[in-house]
């Protein structure tokens, strides 16, 4: 009954939605073809002959137009050359996890899922970037409750368009959704419920032959991207170290390194600077002649554990503890260089903080007890991304930010500062976050937008 020649629309009544989820189809049959098609250009294609013509048309970008393997044959492989694939500028894909007591079948190569886990407010969020990446329009201006074609005049082309991409940031969804009940979803909150209320659904994925191999367990861990939060100034807690100890403060080469022990001294801290061995920095900083400096010989660990007990012995036992993570410049030339001078001295901030936890925990007790880490990555926490800098020194913020979780009584917390911060300044925004009472914060930046940390 079907020919060529036959008009999809006019001939055989097959509605513009209808028509994506046929082109739909065949993208699954030819996985080599781009992941999003042009659906517009393709629905302007009237007839079969016509679409058979666009798709042979594709074989002029060197595409293997070669069908996928079926469930039936094993037989049928695919070239690996094709074109790259668009996709959308979100972050990165999804993950939807699956229930944890999933089993997988051996014959069929698939697995049972109980229950999808979909975060209703990223999904929105997600929905709405999707939305502007597609329309132009400004994702500040979109709201849940928009009638897509009342409020935004997205067709239907262009709302299958959308749901393609949505699809391929959660792959967990089913292959093939209901395009037509999708369709009949007007607004944004709408399709949000709608693919939220997949969850409820049992759904059956393919398995890779690496996850066949062993069922890992899930975690339900939600991945999200990573964004700057502005904070207001530091609240002032009027704090004293416990007595007897003192602060041991790393110097960075700069002038940094004065400025905030000064500042510390007029405060009543006790103060112990550390030094880097001479061929780390060869530059150190000019101290007043009352702040004691002990040099570094090696960075081996059993010399830095000599020198912690050494300090604590002639000086006071340690209750606070302020790394100055010299500045390394990056140089950019296709590659990240990865300074072995920047990755000997992280090292030894990771043995400093093993041999200085008992102090530390213990001045917990009495006092306010402080581990400290300061780079000067961007000012941002490594997010601008207009500023080149060595990523070894970010390190230190994952240390800091997991003693926080372990080290519940010890005051916790990374600082990052812009590098072109001058020292005056850089000492005072070190002892104003010293001095904060906010134990819920491990992180924080002073830069271009202020005072910010980082949130999911």
């Amino acid at each position: 009954m079907l020919n060529l020649e036959m008009d999809m629309e006019a001939d055989l009544g097959i509605d513009s939605i209808k028509r994506v989820e046929i082109l739909a189809a065949m993208q699954k049959l030819y996985p080599d073809l781009p992941d999003l098609l042009d659906l517009e250009e393709l629905a302007e294609q009237r007839t079969i002959a016509q679409i058979v013509t666009y798709f042979q048309n594709l074989t002029n970008n060197n595409i293997s137009l070669k069908p996928s393997e079926n469930r039936e044959s094993n037989a049928i492989s695919t070239q690996t050359n094709s074109l790259p694939t668009s996709s959308v500028p979100i972050d990165r894909p999804v993950t939807v996890s699956s229930a944890p007591n999933a089993i997988a079948d051996p014959i069929t190569n698939t697995v049972e899922v109980a229950t999808l886990f979909l975060d209703e407010n990223l999904l929105g969020e997600q929905l709405l970037a999707v939305t502007s990446e597609k329309t132009g329009f400004p994702v500040e201006m979109l709201n849940l409750e928009m009638d897509m074609e009342a409020d935004l005049g997205i067709d239907s082309i262009k709302r299958v368009e959308i749901l393609a991409a949505m699809q391929k940031l959660y792959p967990d969804l089913p292959d093939q959704l209901d395009l037509e009940e999708l369709a009949e979803q007007r607004t944004i909150a709408q399709i949000v419920a709608y693919l939220g209320g997949l969850a409820a659904s049992p759904v059956k994925k393919q398995l890779t032959q690496s996850e066949n191999r062993q069922s890992l367990p899930d975690h339900n861990i939600l991945c999200t991207p990573v964004r700057l939060k502005t904070l207001p100034e530091p609240d002032y807690w009027d704090l004293t170290l416990p007595k007897d100890c003192i602060s041991l403060v790393t110097d960075d080469g700069s002038v940094t390194t004065a400025k905030l022990a000064q500042s510390l001294k007029e405060r009543g801290w006790q103060v112990v600077v550390l030094s880097f061995p001479s061929y780390l920095i060869p530059q150190q900083s000019l101290l007043l002649p009352d702040i004691p400096r002990v040099m570094l010989t090696d960075l081996s660990e059993e010399n830095l554990q000599q020198q912690l007990t050494g300090i604590a012995t002639n000086y006071g036992e340690i209750g606070a503890f302020i790394h100055l993570h010299p500045l390394f410049k990056a140089n950019f030339n296709g590659s990240i260089d990865y300074l072995e001078e920047e990755k000997a001295i992280v090292k030894s901030v990771f043995f400093m903080a093993k041999h200085l936890k008992k102090s530390l925990n213990q001045a917990a007790s009495h006092g306010r007890s402080c581990f400290c880490t300061v780079t000067r990555l961007d000012g941002a926490l490594g997010l601008d991304s207009q500023t080149n800098f060595s990523p070894i020194g970010a390190g230190l913020a994952g240390l800091t930010k997991s003693l926080n979780w372990e080290w519940q009584r010890v005051f916790c917390r990374a600082i990052d500062l812009s590098p072109t911060t001058d020292p005056e300044l850089s000492a005072k925004q070190i002892v104003a976050e010293l001095y904060d009472p906010n134990f819920y914060i491990s992180e924080v930046a002073y830069g271009d937008q202020g005072r910010v940390t980082s949130i999911a």
